[in-house]
C-alpha cells in the first residue's frame, strides 16, 4: 500500500494553516479563424518547431473534419490548416504517437461509428486518415498503453455502456480485442472514458462517466481491466485524469451538476445549476480516497475540469469551461487550490463567449513557463485563447503529511536552460534528505527539507523526478515533464479584476518602434479593446461587426508603433458589453 499518497478526512481537518493564493490573470484572444461544429480540443507539437499547437474537432466547410492551428511560440498561431476529413460530427480528439515514429498523430472519434488515425509526417502535415469502426455510435475516447507492448491502443466509451477496447497492431491498424461492459443503471451511455496511471504503478488504467455513475477500470497490462464503482450521480457533467494533487500519481476529477437548497415559485420549488466537483485520488493497491472538492450553486456544472497549477504556487488548481448559474454566456473558471488539500469555492472567472463553452485544453502557448488554456467555441465557431499573464504566487507548501511540493518549473511548460527546480516538503517525521532525477538520472541528492537550484539541460521534452525520504524510511514524490527551448520566453500582461494595465514599455522611455502591450479583465464580454496615443484611436480593437453585433472576446493590445522623439501619452481602453469602460494611462518620453 502506497501510504504516503493516502489524503485522510484527519488529516485534511488537521491541517488548518491554509495558503492565500495569489489571484491568476489571462489575456483573453479571441481567434476568428471559422471552425465550425467545434466540440473538442486538443494541444501538441505537430511539426516539431518547440512551439506547441492545437488541433480542433471541427472544419471551415461542414466541419466533419479536424483542423490544425500552428503556434507561433507567442501566444498566437497561424491560420488554421486542414488535416483531413471524417465522415460525422467529431465527439473527441487524442494527440499521441500511435506509430512511434517520433511524431504526434491526432486520433478523432465520430458520432458516426468510428474513430479515424491521421498519422503525423512531423512538419504540420498529416497522411490520408486510416477509419476503424466501432461496433456502436460512441461520443469519447481514451489513447493508453493497455497490452503492455508500448504502442498506444485506443478505448472508446459506446452508447450501451460499453468500452470497446482496440489493440494497436504495431502503429498500422487496430483490431478490437474486447468489449468490456461497465455501465448497467438506468442511463447506461458512457459519457466520457479517459486513461492514466491511476494506480501508480506505470500501467494504464481506465476512468468511465457514464449517464448515472462513475467508475475506475484498474488494467494489469495485458489488456485486462477490474471494473470497480466509484460513485452514483443524478446529473453528472464530465470526467477528467489528471495529477490534482501533484504526488505523481494520476487522479480522476468529476464534474455534476449539484442541488442547493431550492427557491419556492409559484409553479413549485426551483433548483439552480449547481457546479459539483468530486475527486478520486489515486492511492495505490487499486484504490482511490474519494473527495467532494467544490459545491459552487453560482455557476453552472463545468466540462472538462483540468487538474493544473494556474499560478504556479505548486500547489493543484482545477479549471473548467463554464457559465454562469442561471445565464447565458460561458468561459474559463479556476477555482484556485489550497495547501490544506482544500479548494476556494468562489472561482475567478474570464468571460469568452455569448453562447456555450466547448472543450477546454491546456498548454504554454508562449513558453513562458507558466499554463494558458485553449477554449472550442461551437456556438461561434471561433476559438478562445486565454493567456495567463498572472504574476507567479509565492511558492506553497502542501500541509499534508508527507508531501512535496514543487512550485517551479510548472508541469507540462516549456522554460529555457537552466531548469530551475524549487520544492519544499512537510512531514511530521524527521526528513533525511531530497534527490532530483532528470530523465532517470540522479543529479541532486542532499540531506535537505527543501531546494531551490538550477539544472542545465539540452533543449527536448525532459522528465523530472522529485523525490523526498523521511526517518520513517517512506519516500514520496513529485513528477514534472517540461520542454528546454532556446529562446526567451515571450511577455503577458496581468491585470486586476475590473482594471486596465499597460505593461509595456516597462519604463519612462523607449526607443521607437515602441512595443506596446496592455490587457484588461471585465466581469464580462469585452466589446473592444483599443490603444489611443496623444489622443489618436490607433488600435481600434473592436469585437463588434458592421451590424454592431459583439461577439466578444479580446482583452488585450500587442502592437508596436513608431513614434517620434519626445514625450507621448498612451492610453488603453477596455470596453465590456455592461457599457463599462476600464483605463489604463502612461506617459513616456521616446529617445
Amino acid at each position: 500500500m502506497l501510504s504516503h499518497r493516502l489524503l485522510s478526512a484527519a488529516v485534511l481537518l488537521a491541517a488548518a494553516a491554509t495558503l492565500t493564493a495569489q489571484t491568476p490573470s489571462f489575456e483573453l484572444n479571441r481567434d476568428s479563424a471559422a471552425v465550425y461544429n467545434d466540440l473538442t480540443v486538443a494541444q501538441g507539437d505537430f511539426n516539431n518547431d518547440g512551439k506547441p499547437d492545437v488541433v480542433l474537432g471541427g472544419g471551415s466547410n461542414d466541419g466533419d473534419n479536424v483542423t490544425l492551428l500552428l503556434g507561433n511560440g507567442d501566444g498566437t498561431f497561424q491560420a488554421p490548416a486542414n488535416v483531413g476529413p471524417v465522415n460525422n460530427t467529431i465527439y473527441d480528439l487524442a494527440a499521441a504517437d500511435m506509430n512511434q515514429d517520433g511524431n504526434l498523430d491526432v486520433v478523432a472519434l465520430s458520432i458516426g461509428g468510428e474513430f479515424v488515425v491521421f498519422y503525423g509526417n512531423g512538419n504540420g502535415t498529416f497522411q490520408a486518415p486510416v477509419d476503424v469502426a466501432t461496433s456502436t455510435a460512441a461520443v469519447s475516447l481514451a489513447v493508453g498503453s493497455f497490452f503492455g507492448d508500448g504502442y498506444p491502443d485506443v478505448a472508446v466509451g459506446d452508447q450501451n455502456g460499453a468500452v470497446e477496447l482496440f489493440k494497436n497492431e504495431g502503429g498500422k491498424s487496430f483490431v478490437l480485442a474486447d468489449t468490456i461492459q461497465v455501465g448497467s443503471g438506468t442511463y447506461p451511455a458512457i459519457q466520457r472514458i479517459r486513461a492514466g496511471n491511476i494506480d501508480g504503478t506505470g500501467v494504464s488504467d481506465l476512468a468511465v462517466l457514464t449517464g448515472d455513475a462513475a467508475y475506475v477500470l484498474w488494467g494489469d497490462n495485458n489488456g485486462t481491466f477490474k471494473t470497480v464503482e466509484l460513485k452514483s450521480y443524478t446529473a453528472p457533467a464530465d470526467l477528467t485524469v489528471g495529477n490534482l494533487n501533484q504526488d505523481g500519481v494520476d487522479d480522476i476529477t468529476v464534474s455534476y451538476t449539484c442541488n442547493p437548497t431550492p427557491t419556492e415559485a409559484p409553479e413549485g420549488p426551483q433548483y439552480q445549476p449547481c457546479a459539483g466537483f468530486d475527486a478520486f485520488f489515486g492511492q495505490g493497491d487499486e484504490t482511490v480516497f474519494a473527495q467532494t472538492l467544490i459545491t459552487d450553486p453560482g455557476v453552472a456544472a463545468g466540462t472538462t475540469p483540468i487538474a493544473v497549477d494556474v499560478n504556479g504556487d505548486g500547489i493543484g488548481d482545477i479549471a473548467a469551461a463554464s457559465s454562469p448559474s442561471g445565464q447565458g454566456g460561458g468561459g474559463l473558471y479556476v477555482w484556485l487550490g489550497k495547501d490544506n488539500g482544500t479548494f476556494s469555492q468562489t472561482p475567478e472567472m474570464w468571460m469568452a463567449t455569448s453562447g456555450g463553452p466547448g472543450g477546454l485544453a491546456a498548454g504554454d502557448w508562449n513558453r513562458d513557463g507558466m499554463m494558458d488554456f485553449a477554449m472550442a467555441l461551437p456556438g461561434d465557431a471561433e476559438t478562445e485563447f486565454f493567456i495567463n499573464g498572472g504574476q507567479r504566487a509565492a511558492c506553497g507548501t502542501y500541509q499534508i503529511s508527507p508531501s512535496l511540493t514543487v512550485c517551479q518549473p510548472v508541469n507540462f511548460t516549456y522554460t529555457p536552460s537552466p531548469v530551475r527546480v524549487e520544492a519544499s516538503s512537510y512531514d511530521t517525521t524527521t526528513m533525511t534528505g531530497i534527490q532530483e532525477y532528470v530523465d532517470n538520472n540522479l543529479v541532486y541528492s542532499e540531506d535537505v527539507s527543501s531546494f531551490n537550484t538550477t539544472f542545465a539541460e539540452p533543449p527536448g521534452t525532459h522528465f523530472l523526478v522529485t523525490k523526498g525520504w523521511d526517518a520513517s524510511g517512506r519516500s514520496f514524490r513529485s513528477d514534472r515533464t517540461v520542454t528546454v527551448y532556446s529562446g526567451t520566453p515571450y511577455p503577458a500582461c496581468p491585470a486586476a479584476y475590473e482594471r486596465a494595465s499597460i505593461c509595456l514599455p516597462s519604463g519612462s522611455t523607449s526607443s521607437s518602434p515602441v512595443h506596446i502591450l496592455a490587457n484588461g479583465w471585465a466581469p464580462t464580454l469585452t466589446t473592444a479593446a483599443q490603444i489611443y496615443i496623444d489622443g489618436d484611436l490607433v488600435v481600434p480593437g473592436t469585437n463588434c461587426n458592421s451590424d454592431g453585433a459583439c461577439s466578444g472576446s479580446s482583452s488585450y493590445v500587442d502592437t508596436t508603433q513608431g513614434l517620434s522623439s519626445g514625450s507621448h501619452t498612451l492610453v488603453f481602453k477596455l470596453w465590456d458589453a455592461n457599457g463599462d469602460v476600464y483605463t489604463a494611462q502612461k506617459t513616456i518620453t521616446v529617445n
